[in-house]
């Protein structure tokens, strides 16, 4: 038999390139030996696993094996392991005992070992026994953007532990010289940014691929089921933390986040339940648990201006200075305090697609800011890339379907003149920015407030400074805020 057609079919759908391995993995996925440098912690194999809501793929290295426990706790479910015959159908295009490590092929419900996320390249069985379909990181983690992820769930073997030890001072002088061989190409490319600025096929080039982007990754499953937890006018504060618990590390984010000093509260905060009814309120719990679940599968590099620290700090300091502008705006004109939180959240959340789909030329932005601090960013993304943040951001908010009001802000928080639909959304995030610019944050033109935009919203500069001198009064505690949410 060939490479399963339905495993085809996906990766060309999804416009993927992958070549195809031949190699000693028997029928249940064991690793029979050593092939050239593909080492067995970048294999993949799938377990499928079912309870009274359904089944699930599990997929872990095959130098892993399953902890059951650790992943009911994880999901809140109980699951157990399937029997061939609840699957068999399914898998009717591969060899006996194969199963391709491919949850959206195959509309899995899927859990992955995060292990499996750094890796460069992972091989998946391709329906075809012996035979492994090689793909590279990036796209591995593009294909699973709608995963749970965890590395509670799995344990490396005792034989594998082992092995990884003596393979390690094999590759210690073969790492070295890629150290130093990466090092190389590195200043190379930072010899010349100007250059690099300057090329106008670059830009093309960006354009081009940009367009051919067909489609953008699917929203993370926990962020989907937030959203319609969020549409369910019956909906309690019980099922948003049934919701938020089945994610540990969500839990925990919420549970830190309560306990902030920015929030005030004497008590102590031990559980979900406990941070939506004492402290945060279910609107609060509802949209932060949003921005994590939608933000947690981009991969983004932590530092740099555009890194993962400064979009979380940022993110952080607009909503929170965004729901306090809302508080002073007049109730005829007040944006709903809870949508406005979240695009203040997620208004630069292009900046995540942007380093998540293209890191080479994410990097190479990066350092055209670090170079030319006082330009323009939307101006070095034209320059550099032929598209913006704002563009990017829209663009996945609407694949999403997230509301219109968040949609429109990722479109227009760079113009303070817009007047359109949901203008006022788009002026207190505007304002925030401008505001965050006078703190030496954010990538505002300015921290100049324009007094239109201040009419817009019926607030004065008097109120506008006391809201800032709140906010920088509480910086530890925000900072504070936002490292938890990078964590």
């Amino acid at each position: 038999m060939s490479t399963s057609i339905t495993v085809r079919r996906y990766l060309d759908k999804q416009d993927v390139q992958y070549s195809i391995i031949h190699c000693p993995v028997d029928a249940q996925g064991k690793w029979q030996g050593d092939i050239g440098d593909i080492s067995p912690f970048r294999v993949a194999r799938a377990m499928i696993l079912k309870d009274i809501n359904g089944m699930v793929m599990a997929v872990l290295p095959i130098t892993h094996r399953l902890k059951l426990d650790a992943l009911n706790h994880q999901l809140h479910r109980k699951l157990i392991l399937a029997e061939e015959r609840d699957y068999r159908g399914v898998f009717a295009d591969c060899s006996p005992g194969i199963l391709p490590a491919l949850g959206g092929a195959y509309n899995f419900e899927t859990v992955i070992d995060d292990s499996l996320l750094d890796q460069d390249s992972v091989y998946v069985a391709s329906g075809n026994a012996g035979e492994l379909v090689c793909i590279t990181g990036q796209d591995f983690q593009l294909l699973h953007s709608n995963a749970w992820y965890g590395n509670t769930f799995s344990q490396i073997s005792e034989q594998c532990s082992e092995q990884r030890s003596e393979q390690h001072s094999k590759q210690c002088a073969a790492q070295q010289d890629a150290e130093q061989k990466a090092k190389t190409r590195q200043a190379e490319k930072e010899a010349d940014v100007e250059e690099v600025e300057a090329d106008v096929a670059l830009v093309t080039s960006m354009r081009q691929r940009i367009e051919r982007i067909t489609q953008l990754p699917a929203m993370p499953t926990l962020a989907q089921k937030i959203i319609q937890l969020n549409a369910n006018p019956y909906a309690h504060a019980e099922d948003l933390a049934k919701l938020v618990e089945k994610d540990p590390s969500l839990s925990a984010q919420i549970v830190r986040y309560a306990q902030s000093p920015f929030y005030a509260y004497q008590g102590k905060v031990a559980s979900v339940r406990q941070a939506i009814s004492r402290v945060l309120g279910y609107d609060m719990v509802m949209n932060i648990s949003l921005g994590v679940a939608a933000a947690r599968p981009f991969k983004v590099p932590p530092e740099g201006p555009l890194g993962l620290n400064a979009f979380w700090r940022d993110a952080t300091y607009s909503a929170a200075l965004t729901q306090a502008l809302c508080n002073m705006v007049p109730r005829e004109l007040r944006p709903r305090p809870g949508t406005a939180y979240l695009a203040g959240l997620l208004h630069n959340f292009g900046f995540l697609l942007l380093g998540h789909l293209f890191p080479k030329e994410f990097a190479v932005l990066q350092r055209a800011i670090n170079k030319e601090p006082e330009a323009s960013v939307v101006e070095l993304e034209k320059r550099l890339i032929g598209s913006t943040h704002m563009e990017m951001g829209a663009w996945l908010m609407e694949a999403w379907n997230m509301p219109k009001e968040i949609i429109v802000v990722q479109q227009e928080h760079h113009n303070p003149a817009y007047d359109g639909l949901h203008a006022n959304y788009v002026q207190v995030v505007a304002l925030a920015d401008r505001l965050l610019k006078g703190l030496d944050m954010g990538d505002a033109e300015s921290d100049e407030l324009p007094a239109g935009l201040l009419d817009s919203i019926g607030l004065n500069t008097e109120q506008v400074a006391k809201v800032l001198e709140c906010t920088v009064e509480s910086r530890e505690e925000l900072d504070t805020i936002a490292r938890q949410l990078v964590a």
